[in-house]
């Protein structure tokens, strides 16, 4: 059996190095992969575990989910190798799901709709796996292709009780079967560039790395522009070692009186005769004990007068211990360097400080802010210096409290809640505001919630959204993919819309609306593409950006009032006429992460950003200046937020909770 574990440029910040588990960022994807093989013979009466996990939209107490599940997941399945495979899967599935049920209960709700997995078992040639999310996993055989996770594709998570993992696939392989697991981004671009079909068609008689290594070659920079993860299981015949069983003959003392007594009397002279013996035998071995020392030591001396090589070997000795101790007085002189080049830097600082608090005396907030974030940047490695600790950060803790209040930093300690949903009703994703009711949905349940008036309503779609905007006054504008479009009015879904495909493989990932002008956000693509206003056989796309203008690379999401705000992850850039016009100057402290929405419109002066990272919701005036922005430790799982027809009303969606803030 031979596995292929390719991960696809984890270096672009997707796969969680472990820098970023002590600086408290996280990547917007994380994606890992798990091979076990048996380790006794107890083991191998359950086989093999293969497993592949993804998240999207990590938050940093998440960053160590997958590998978690994983572990739970091989403790389980092979801590009790008597039982059935069967019944150690289905324990193993159990315990994760468990464990998933507690993290919802800690209100950690962000994986949900974020989170794929796939757990493949194989003993001998039995298959077993499950998986939940969009990971894809296909069977290569004589060249023939079967998506064999088909029949779990659409398999939802229950939310109460919670069950993410739920069914079994069972299967027997052959030899020379490939098992091929990826993530979507990896499948689509082997799809597209016919990968699939290519390592499908590798002779069972080749070197088969040899050969997928070829293919690969062959798209080497394509491959750079993915991120993701794969995971082949090439089957050969299992040939299992044997075992070795090595039987020690057991010696025992068998005591003397006790031969005598099946003879007799055990005679007295031989007694006596031990008696003495162990006497000179204890006495023998302590004095062996007491003069031992002496003796090896003039033993030593002697040794060293009379051999050469001894004699280096300790002069080579002294040499070490004498380079070891000069090295240690040389590192204390550097230290000593260390600390006052710190001490300079720190008088520096301290100019730049005075200088800002200058700058504030007239009024001139913008350089004083500036001035100031570039000095808490450049004393934040000191406080990491033991010498210079307790200095560094007391002025990093003056510098902070300034910073606070020039960038009106309001902290809250206890937001208004709204209203709350209870686990049984539903996990949104995404929230719509429209007059005054408050719609939200997710992506994996076909149903959407209205909350109006202090009283929620269900209401059943039928379809399962992935975005929505206001369209009209009394409308709503449902997006799901990859094409489809539906109205909501007064209560009812309007018919369907197709829109019509912009180009292959397009794959959008936010949209806004301008004067019924339609515009959407493909990510990977870099595009914007342009819908005008529905009417039957009108809808033809445009691409909106122009071919020579300048693009930005991984955009996130957008917004538009006239001009179009592309928002990525710590930038905000500003086109018009689809034309690159200029990059906001954004001078915010905390300084930003990693952005997650943008919003504006037309009748308003601001643009509202939201940054779940950070915990904090961000107003700036429309040329990156800071209005304001609220912070609070209760904003811990962000998912979205939606803004008023007036602007004086934020509501944010925090896991089931929803906050309000006012203006």
């Amino acid at each position: 059996m031979q596995i292929f574990e390719l991960y696809f440029n984890p270096k672009l910040g997707r796969h969680p190095p472990a820098a970023l588990l002590t600086k408290g960022e996280a990547p917007d994807l994380i994606f890992e992969s798990f091979c076990y093989e048996p380790e006794n013979v107890y083991e191998r009466r359950l086989g093999s575990l293969y497993m592949v996990g993804e998240l999207k939209n990590t938050l940093p107490q998440n960053l160590k989910l997958i590998s978690n599940l994983a572990g739970l997941i091989k403790s389980k399945f092979y801590a009790f190798p008597i039982i059935s495979l069967d019944r150690s899967l289905g324990e193993s599935l159990k315990r994760v799901n468990e464990f998933l049920t507690e993290e919802v209960k800690k209100e950690n709700t962000s994986w949900l709709g974020n989170l794929s997995f796939v757990l493949i078992s194989l003993k001998n040639f039995d298959l077993n796996f499950t998986k939940v999310g969009d990971l894809k996993i296909l069977l290569f055989r004589g060249g023939q292709i079967t998506d064999i996770g088909e029949r779990l594709e659409f398999q939802e998570i229950e939310p109460y009780p919670l069950k993410v993992f739920q069914n079994i696939v069972s299967g027997k392989l052959t030899e020379g079967d490939l098992i091929f697991v990826s993530s979507k981004e990896v499948f689509d671009f082997f799809s597209k560039e016919n990968l699939i079909n290519e390592i499908a068609q590798i002779p069972i008689e080749k070197s088969f790395e040899k050969e997928l290594k070829k293919i690969l070659k062959l798209k080497e920079k394509l491959l750079l522009e993915i991120s993701g993860i794969c995971l082949l299981v090439f089957l050969k015949p299992e040939v299992l070692p044997k075992e070795e069983f090595v039987f020690k003959k057991k010696v025992s003392f068998f005591p003397l009186e006790r031969l005598f007594k099946k003879f007799g009397k055990f005679p007295e002279k031989i007694k006596e005769k031990m008696s003495f013996g162990i006497f000179f035998a204890f006495a023998r071995k302590t004095k062996e004990i007491v003069f031992s020392p002496f003796k090896k030591f003039s033993l030593l001396l002697s040794k060293i007068k009379s051999s050469l090589a001894l004699r280096r070997k300790i002069i080579l000795v002294l040499i070490l211990i004498f380079l070891l101790a000069l090295g240690f007085f040389i590192f204390k002189r550097e230290e000593k360097k260390e600390i006052k080049k710190n001490e300079v830097k720190l008088e520096e600082i301290q100019k730049k400080i005075n200088s800002a608090e200058n700058f504030l005396i007239f009024k001139n907030e913008r350089e004083a802010n500036s001035l100031l974030i570039e000095a808490w940047q450049e004393i934040l490695p000191l406080t990491k210096e033991e010498a210079l600790k307790e200095k560094a950060e007391s002025m990093k803790a003056r510098i902070e409290e300034s910073l606070f209040k020039l960038n009106k930093l309001e902290k809250i300690s206890e937001p208004e809640l709204v209203f709350e949903f209870r686990k049984e009703e539903i996990f949104p994703e995404k929230m719509v505001l429209l007059d005054k009711a408050l719609y939200f949905f997710n992506s994996y349940n076909s149903w959407l919630y209205r909350f109006e008036g202090g009283e929620k309503f269900k209401i059943e779609a039928g379809e399962k959204f992935n975005l929505a905007i206001p369209f009209t006054e009394h409308s709503i504008l449902f997006f799901f993919k990859p094409d489809k479009l539906i109205s909501f009015e007064e209560g009812k879904f309007g018919e369907p819309i197709i829109l019509k495909e912009p180009y292959s493989n397009f794959n959008f990932d936010d949209f806004t609306i301008f004067r019924k002008n339609l515009y959407f956000l493909d990510e990977r693509a870099g595009e914007i593409v342009k819908y005008p206003p529905l009417i039957e056989g009108k809808d033809f796309p445009k691409l909106w950006l122009s071919p020579e203008t300048k693009k930005i690379e991984n955009p996130k999401s957008i917004a538009i009032d006239g001009s179009l705000y592309l928002l990525t992850k710590n930038e905000i850039h500003r086109y018009y006429g689809g034309k690159y016009q200029e990059t906001l100057k954004l001078e915010i402290f905390p300084p930003p992460q990693n952005f997650d929405k943008i919003f504006t419109k037309e009748n308003l002066n601001y643009l509202y950003l939201m940054e779940s990272v950070q915990k904090r919701i961000i107003i700036l005036d429309k040329s990156g200046r800071i209005n304001s922005q609220f912070q609070s430790d209760q904003f811990d799982n962000l998912k979205d937020f939606a803004v008023s027809e007036n602007g004086r009303e934020i509501y944010l969606l925090n896991g089931q909770k929803i906050y309000q803030i006012n203006l």
